[in-house]
């Protein structure tokens, strides 16, 4: 049985990745002609907290020695339970509060465990939109319908997916039109090659960096929606680079040139800095190479930033919290945004959390949902057909009313306090209270399961699903897991 279904889902998995391409790989060198468009921003008339131009300059006039240097750690493409002990192993640092560091995860949806993804979420990490097949140049359906399943299955409010960062970083001025209209916070897709290491900024006046895919060219005014560039890391041959760099030379190059990197920005002006991975290439699978040398190589150049007393690892939803009100490195850990605390709840429920201190969260609490080549659980219902671009959330397993039925999170509950087996938000007090106002969407297909009846929903133009394209992956990587995903039950 267990062989008829990885036969399955890897000959499904092998026909939708036949390509391979790495995301980021290497960037044009800084004196390479990137045909950047003029900019221009005047900070007279672009003032804070609604608009920020593209500077090299701390914020707020604050001094760089003040300044927070802050490290985002981000993570590409599905979540999966081997995955997610990778990433764990990457954030094992502390901030200088005492709190964990927290990542963000752009998320796309093809192989992705919703269970996973609420763990990941209830920990205090960040959960963003890579489209649902993973396409480059994305439709505004293949953006939204990620939100949606994302939601449904995951629980995360819709008004907590903020970012997003486009597939093989193809981003368009109709992508990032697009993100703008669906309310996102932010995009982070574009790198800061060329010596473009500007602080994020909002897109008011256009995009000031990576006009080589010609946007900087267009009449792209976006106000409000911010850009956090994608800081590249210079190689020992000048080469800018950007995701991935373990890839390139020795794990202890790797280190090197990461650490390097990071200290041009510290000892400079304190712009953020980016550790960018796909950390499928840092799981050691059955049958696949080791990994393991630069897992190491990247978890120990992040312990060595962290060793700073006033280095930051926070999402890039903190980050632009941090940008609207910006404070230095002595007042961070007073900042809302930079706590830690987790719900007090004195029975499991299935929130992602471990509640009762045992050895799992959710434990006998998960749904499993198999259609044979796909694969994931949640806490949530399962549905009756694979979700899919066109219909991402289809009608339930088990109808309303039906023993075994869960109720969708409403808008009025973080998933983190909410009970879906008993249809109850555990939140009693002010601190924990929380106002979805970012729900939408009830007009893709008619199956969506939104019987709640608490999720008011808002009318949006959806466009046509876009056609097939080619998807990243390394299909060896990615088997292995569906191999141990089966083979231990996480599937």
């Amino acid at each position: 049985m267990v062989k008829s279904i990885f036969l399955a889902a890897a000959s499904a998995f092998i026909t939708h990745h036949l390509v391979s391409a790495q995301e980021g790989a290497f960037l044009p060198s800084a004196g390479s002609n990137l045909n950047y468009a003029s900019y221009s921003c005047d900070p007279s008339t672009c003032i804070a907290p609604a608009c920020y131009c593209a500077t090299k300059d701390p914020p707020a006039g604050l001094s760089p020695s003040s300044v927070p240097q802050m490290v985002s750690v981000t993570f590409d493409d599905s979540i999966q339970p081997q995955l997610l002990e990778t990433a764990y192993k990457m954030l094992n640092v502390k901030n200088p509060n005492g709190c964990k560091a927290k990542g963000t995860w752009y998320v796309s949806l093809q192989y992705n465990d919703y269970a996973s993804t609420q763990q990941w979420y209830a920990a205090g990490n960040e959960v963003a939109d890579h489209t649902f097949s993973h396409v480059g140049s994305p439709s505004e359906q293949e953006i939204v319908s990620c939100q949606r399943a994302l939601n449904a299955y995951a629980g995360i409010p819709y008004g907590k997916i903020q970012g997003f960062r486009a597939p093989f970083l193809n981003y368009t001025t109709n992508t990032l039109k697009i993100i703008k209209d669906h309310g996102f916070t932010y995009d982070s897709s574009v790198s800061s090659a060329g010596g473009k290491n500007f602080y994020p900024y909002t897109l008011d006046n256009g995009l000031a960096n990576d006009c080589w895919k010609g946007v900087c060219d267009s009449s792209l005014k976006l106000p409000g929606l911010f850009e956090i560039p994608m800081y590249s890391v210079t190689d020992g041959s000048g080469t800018e680079r950007l995701m991935d760099v373990y890839l390139d030379g020795k794990p202890s190059d790797a280190k090197a040139w990461t650490l390097k990197t990071f200290e041009s920005h510290y000892n400079g002006n304190r712009q953020p800095f980016g550790i960018y991975v796909h950390p499928a290439h840092l799981t050691t699978q059955a049958g696949g190479p080791d990994a393991s040398d630069k897992l190491s190589a990247i978890v120990s150049a992040i312990q060595e930033m962290a060793a700073k007393k006033d280095v930051w690892f926070v999402t890039n939803l903190q980050l632009v919290e941090w940008m609207k009100k910006p404070v230095p490195a002595s007042e961070m850990a007073q900042q809302p945004y930079m706590h830690c605390e987790q719900p007090d709840i004195k029975q499991e429920i299935c929130n992602g959390l471990d509640e009762t201190g045992g050895t799992t969260a959710d434990n006998g609490l998960i749904n499993s949902c198999n259609f044979g080549t796909t694969f994931f659980k949640t806490c949530f219902n399962c549905p009756s057909q694979v979700p899919t671009v066109a219909n991402p959330v289809p009608p339930p397993s088990i109808a309303k009313g039906q023993s075994g039925y869960r109720e969708m999170l409403p808008d009025n509950c973080d998933s983190k306090w909410w009970d879906p087996i008993a249809a109850t938000c555990l939140c009693s007090s002010s601190h924990c209270e929380y106002k979805d106002t970012a729900v939408m969407v009830d007009n893709m297909n008619g199956g969506a399961d939104s019987s709640s009846g608490s999720r008011s929903k808002n009318s949006i133009i959806v466009g046509k699903p876009q056609s097939s394209d080619t998807v990243k992956a390394d299909a060896k990587i990615e088997v292995g897991l569906m191999v141990l995903m089966i083979l231990y039950g996480w599937m």
